[in-house]
């Protein structure tokens, strides 16, 4: 696709970084569904998915996580994807 056509799928997911306060940042996934398919503008909460380990601080600022760990956050991503579009097998 050479352009945006601003037609989505009515599941998404919404993904936020935390500081726990440890020294430690913690991914945090949540589905969320879209208020129309083409171009949403409101997303609503769906349910929550938390991605664990815990990451150090100056790694993930750093951009220095391992290539396993980018992978399965990779991962991650997709399944959850998958999962809210009744996509998996």
């Amino acid at each position: 696709m050479d352009y945006d056509d601003k037609v989505r799928d009515a599941n998404g997911l919404v993904i936020c970084l935390r500081d726990m306060g440890d020294g430690t940042s913690r991914l945090f996934f949540d589905d969320v569904i879209a208020d129309r398919h083409a171009n949403p503008i409101n997303w609503s909460y769906g349910s929550f998915y938390t991605f664990t380990p815990d990451f150090d601080n100056a790694l993930i600022e750093g951009m220095a996580l391992s290539s396993e760990d980018f992978e399965r956050i990779g991962v991650s991503v997709v399944a959850r994807l998958l999962a809210s579009t009744k996509r998996i097998r």
